[in-house]
């Protein structure tokens, strides 16, 4: 387990727990945080397969390595209930739904098996399998 990992599993067991039960939740398809840094949400899918995949976008988010500056706009990330984070360059919007909500401070976000809590201007997502990432603020960080 890498270190910053061993934080962030610290981190949501010192504190997640008190928060968890006075936070709100919210399963809403598309959202973004009162800072307006960090915009997630259902990835768009082929209508003949299930939704499987959340995407957010935010300042700071890298395009992936050795990718084509033509193939779309960089600071995009998506990810499952299982496996690593994958960033993305996207040209289009890419989220299901159109009707964008806005998520308090603190509030606890999940769909399709991650969870995602909201801060002030940063948003921490992991999946099941204890992937993730953090971003907002101009920043990124996988684990």
């Amino acid at each position: 387990m890498s270190r910053f990992t061993t934080i962030a599993v610290f981190v949501v067991l010192a504190i997640g727990a008190p928060v968890a039960m006075a936070a709100t939740t919210s399963k809403a398809s598309f959202w973004r945080n009162k800072a307006d840094t960090v915009t997630c949400g259902v990835e768009i899918h082929a209508s003949n397969k299930p939704a499987s995949r959340i995407l957010c976008d935010a300042a700071g988010v890298p395009a992936p390595p050795h990718s084509n500056p033509n193939s779309g706009d960089p600071g995009f990330v998506d990810i499952a209930a299982t496996g690593s984070p994958v960033l993305l360059r996207l040209s289009q919007n890419s989220w299901v739904g159109t009707r964008m909500v806005t998520l308090a401070t603190g509030t606890l976000w999940s769909s399709l098996g991650v969870i995602c809590h909201v801060g002030p201007s940063t948003v921490l997502c992991f999946n099941t399998a204890n992937h993730g990432f953090v971003i907002g603020n101009g920043k990124y960080r996988s684990f």
